[in-house]
């Protein structure tokens, strides 16, 4: 490979890395640009509904644990 080729070649990795580079970012702005307040509210719900499911449980496991123990 001549020097002239590889000069081409790097160029090119360049251009190709800012292409990339500008492609994650346009991605980056849509999906900041498509959060919705709805979803949010949604995922917050199932959040706490995950975690109270979860105290529970543990609260029952405690219970049993302590009338075992009893």
């Amino acid at each position: 490979m001549t020097a002239m080729e590889r000069s081409e070649l790097q160029e090119l990795l360049v251009r190709i890395d800012e292409r990339v580079k500008a492609i994650q970012e346009d991605i980056r702005e849509i999906n900041q640009a498509r959060q919705c307040a709805s979803h949010q509210v949604k995922i917050r719900t199932l959040e706490r509904l995950v975690w109270g499911c979860l105290a529970g449980v543990a609260g029952l496991g405690a219970r049993i644990v302590w009338e075992t123990l009893k």
